[in-house]
């Protein structure tokens, strides 16, 4: 596992990591809520539903907590959206993006899904971690991937790549590495922070 997540989930990540990762996590969000939004916007009306009610959450409900924690750690608002993205977090938000505006709904949802699956059990498998950390900043933030209803969320999105995939001919090969690919963009978003990355010119 990435020294960012084991530093984290034990309390001994320099805070300034920490605060670069919000400052890119807050605004990769902003490219999430996009991309539920178009996945909405072409899907059928039983998951259209449930794919704009998700755009909602990331729009409104997540934001105003991260909005909170951004406070907590003396940052504001319009500060943290003056940040420019990193690479990595360009590069990745760029391919959401793309898979969730080009391809099928299926495949926008095969490449969402390992962002919220892998928090899901990156904080199941460190859950032992937090009793020993005294960052309460930390401790709170991990929390929340520890809950009823962000497991339920990944649930929900588990669901309906599931159904979608029994309804639809797309190869499995394909599915399969959007699937990979968004996975290694995840390890690359920690490790991006981890080492604050900035562009080269």
């Amino acid at each position: 596992m990435h020294p960012f997540v084991v530093e984290l989930y034990k309390g001994a990540l320099p805070i300034e990591k920490f605060k670069f990762y919000m400052i890119q996590d807050f605004n990769f969000l902003v490219a999430m809520s996009k991309c539920f939004s178009l996945l909405a916007s072409r899907a059928d009306f039983k998951y259209s539903r449930e794919l704009a009610n998700l755009a909602y959450l990331e729009a409104v409900t997540e934001m105003k907590s991260y909005e909170e924690l951004l406070n907590k750690l003396g940052l504001s608002l319009e500060e943290v959206t003056r940040q420019e993205p990193s690479p990595t977090n360009v590069a990745y938000t760029n391919f959401l993006l793309a898979v969730c505006a080009l391809e099928e709904v299926l495949s926008g949802l095969v490449a969402i899904l390992p962002c919220f699956w892998s928090y899901l059990e990156i904080a199941q498998v460190h859950r032992d971690l937090l009793q020993e950390n005294r960052n309460e900043l930390y401790k709170g933030w991990a929390q929340t991937y520890l809950s009823e209803d962000y497991a339920k969320l990944v649930d929900k999105l588990i669901r309906m790549v599931n159904e979608l995939g029994e309804q639809a001919p797309i190869k499995h090969d394909k599915l399969r590495r959007i699937f990979l690919l968004a996975s290694k963009y995840e390890y690359l978003f920690w490790d991006m922070a981890y080492n604050r990355e900035k562009w080269a010119i």
